[in-house]
């Protein structure tokens, strides 16, 4: 009676790390596909601003500029 409730202990843990092993698994971030380019320059582009006006890359040469891209969920 000992050995097979100590047997249904043992089959239960061995199924509940397993099952834990499988979501950490699927739960893992995806590896980024481009590298960060700090310190490099950005090719030269022209886009339009929140205002409508064009906003042109080269206007910005010998000034620091941070460019964030959002892929936009929505």
């Amino acid at each position: 009676m000992l050995f097979t409730r100590l047997r249904i202990l043992i089959v239960v843990l061995v199924l509940a790390l397993l099952g834990a092993g499988f979501l950490l698994y699927k739960m893992r971030l995806p590896k980024a596909q481009t590298t960060a380019a700090a310190g490099q320059s950005a090719p030269d582009f022209t886009l339009t601003d929140q205002s409508g006006q064009p906003f042109h890359l080269a206007d910005q040469r010998g000034h620091r500029v941070l460019l964030i891209f959002y892929r936009g969920y929505w």
